[in-house]
Formats: C-alpha cells, structure tokens, sequence
C-alpha cells in the first residue's frame, strides 16, 4: 500500500496538526509503511520539498502570466475538466466546485502550480491513496483533483477551524463532499463538521490524536528536574502549554491567580506559561498590572525536551480554551502530554477538549470563561493531593492504553485498506 501525504503542517512546524502527522509518519516510518510526503519545510527520504503551500500573493495576473506555459495551462485545463466531467457528483456540486476556483485567483494559481509539480512524482509513485492533512482552502481542491486525475480515492483530516464557514452558502463545503473519507478527532468535531456543511455520516470517521511515546521519554527524576529548573518542592505549580493566542484565554488563569493570592494568602501557587504569540505582550501587562510577576512566569518557546521537564516538575495543567463562529478547540494533545506526566488537567467544555479529559478520573472539565470554576478546580487540586495523584495515575494509564500512537496507527491503516478496497 502506498499513501501519498500532502501537508502543509510537518515537522519543523510542530504545531497541534504538525505533532499529529510527525507522529503518524514516525510510526509508518517504523513499520516501513509506504508513505510519500509533499511539505514544503522539511527533506529526507521519501519527503519532497517542493509542494508550495503559499495563497496569499496570487491574483489573476499571476494565473496569466502562469498559464502562457504550455504545461501550466494543460493542468489549468485539465483541473477543471476533472471537476465538470466527475459524474459520481451531481451537477449542482461541481458546478459550485468550479465555481470556488474562477473566483479565487489565489487558490486557483496554487493549485495549478502544484498539480505541475506533484503530478509528475504521482506518475511515477503510483499511490494507492491521496491523504491530505486538513481541508484548508488550497489543500481541498488539489487533493481532489489530484485523485481523479491519478483514478485513486482521497482521504483528509479535518481539525476544527479548517471546515468552519462563515455562510451556509460557502462553495468550499461541495469539496467536502467530494471526499471519500474525512477524518476528524472526536464526536464532537464530527457532529460539529455534518451540521456545518451537511455532510453524510457515513463519510466520517473518528480517529483520535494521540503520543508518540519515546518523545517523551526523561530519565531524571521530579527532584532532579526541579532542582535542575530552580522550582522550589514546597511550590505549587501549575503549567500551560500552547500559543497565546486568544482562544487559549490564557489571561483567566492570570485572574484567578489574582483571587488565590489575594484570598489563600498562605497558599504557594506558581504558574509557568511556555509558549508565545499575538496575546504574549496583553497577558504580560495583565501579569505586571496584578504585581503578579514573582508568581506568573513567561518562559517563551521551547524545545520538547524543556517542556517535558517543566510538566514532569508540575502538579497540575491548566488550557481554559473557548471557542468562536472562527475557531474552536479540536481535541487539545497538551491534555495527553500533560496525563503522561501524570499531571491531572483542567480543561472547558469547549469543542473536543470533552473527550480530550475523561471528567473527574484524568481531570476537571468547567464551563468556558468561568473565573470561579477556574478557582474552585485549582484550589481543590492543590488541597486534594492523594485525589490529585489518582488522576494524574489514571490520566497517565488512558495515554498509554488509547492515545498511544503505535495502537492509532492501526486505525488509520484500517481506514486507508477498507477506503482504498470499496469499489464505487
């Protein structure tokens, strides 16, 4: 079986859907699965670089002055004759697909440029399946089209703001509908990605993230860690991990930080943020303004090995996300990570961060944006330490029992044969 993997998220760029498909490609890579991969950040064997994943700058002109090559305007031509001749979809869905490439120049060019250089290897690869990491606005129609020019099923993931639309009305949705399989992270997502563009439930299937388990391996101990860190054993500290951004609302913890110090005066509570973004500079003035900036450490981006160390020396893990009509939490791997270091977690009851937290046994689940919730499920933490060390106990055992990615891997496997099998 040969998968052909398209993405624009691969490591370097080891973002949530980043971690997703570098884990996925080490195991394949471990089972000498064949995998071939197009992203443009990273080379190796069986990695092509050339895959250009950039919209942004294209416009009409540029699609002219593209096509006056003979080659470029064949798979100009060519894309668009796979989209109107593909009766296996009604003539209303193609229509709206071709219509979604003539009035986007930008994605229209990216396509074009990619087909001219990914079709090429496809010919010579002879993959059995398209797989696309997300149903982005570029991804979606070269995966498609790539399909039927090669006559080979195609399959994406979708993660949560990638299948968000703003109108009911959006062309993007008839790709989705073109597709063979979609797969998605939870039930949540899956409810969320059928409602929004009215998809079939039978083209939609769970499959969830999960840990590659060696990556996170650390053979120092907590009190190694700790000392090695400067953190103080009699501290207690809670840790965040992601991009501040504001659908992380990192800046409630911030506040509740605030409350505790105010009101626990006794209490020894430190909070290391890691990570940064276009929220750093608000949740940094937040931190001053409160006179929090002995108990509120910014430790910025850090390597895997950093921030393995600073959850290992943590006791709980906070992420309070809430979702918007633009973005919401898919799943939330920081909640995995921190279980594996047998941290309990708490989490919102926002998107698919309710199945990322099995309530009450690997953590606490609130309600979005609920200051005293926040506070109520912090405090009863650090009193609580032997319910505090059951869940994280229990967080630890579901990683290695259901998010272990030597076991999902099968389930992408199983996916890609049955997918691959099912005649039309």
């Amino acid at each position: 079986m040969k998968i052909c993997l398209i993405t624009n998220e691969f490591y370097p760029l080891y973002g949530g859907i980043g971690q997703v498909f570098t884990c996925m490609c080490k195991v394949f890579k471990k089972r000498q699965e064949n995998l071939y991969i197009f992203n443009s950040h990273y080379k190796g064997k069986n990695i092509f670089d050339n895959f250009n994943g950039n919209t942004k700058t294209y416009n009409l002109k540029d699609l002219i002055v593209l096509c006056k090559k003979k080659k470029n305007f064949f798979y100009l031509i060519n894309s668009l004759w796979k989209i109107i001749s593909d009766l296996r979809l009604k003539f209303y869905f193609r229509l709206n697909m071709l219509l979604y490439l003539l009035i986007k120049p930008s994605i229209l060019v990216g396509v074009v440029k990619n087909l001219s250089i990914i079709h090429p290897y496809l010919r010579k690869i002879k993959p059995d399946l398209i797989f696309i990491s997300a149903c982005g606005s570029l991804l979606l129609p070269l995966g498609y089209i790539l399909s039927r020019m090669i006559g080979k099923k195609f399959i994406c993931s979708a993660h949560g703001t990638d299948f968000l639309v703003k109108s009911h009305y959006s062309l993007k949705t008839h790709y989705l509908k073109a597709i063979d399989k979609i797969i998605v992270s939870s039930n949540k997502m899956k409810e969320l990605i059928k409602k929004i563009n009215h998809l079939d439930d039978r083209r939609l299937t769970i499959i969830p993230y999960g840990l590659y388990l060696p990556d996170y391996e650390l053979k120092q101990d907590v009190t190694q860690i700790k000392k090695e860190l400067h953190i103080s054993p009699k501290d207690f500290i809670i840790i965040s991990v992601g991009r501040h951004a504001p659908r992380k609302n990192f800046q409630i913890v911030i506040k509740a930080m605030k409350e505790i110090k105010e009101k626990h005066i006794s209490t020894r509570i430190k909070y290391y943020l890691i990570g940064k973004g276009s929220e750093s500079h608000n949740l940094k003035a937040l931190t001053k303004k409160f006179n929090l900036e002995e108990d509120v450490l910014f430790l910025g981006a850090v390597n895997d090995v950093i921030k393995n160390k600073y959850l290992k020396a943590s006791d709980i893990f906070i992420m309070p996300s809430i979702a918007s009509n633009k973005t919401i939490e898919g799943f939330g791997i920081v909640f995995l990570e921190a279980n594996f270091f047998k941290l309990p977690v708490i989490g919102t009851t926002s998107g698919g961060i309710i199945e990322a937290i099995d309530n009450n046994k690997s953590g606490l689940l609130i309600k979005p944006n609920d200051l005293n919730e926040l506070i109520k499920a912090i405090l009863y933490l650090n009193n609580h330490e032997i319910e505090r060390k059951t869940m994280g106990e229990y967080g630890y055992n579901r990683v290695i029992n259901k998010y272990n990615w030597d076991l999902i891997v099968d389930k992408y496997l199983k996916l890609f044969k049955e997918t691959i099998n099912k005649t039309n």
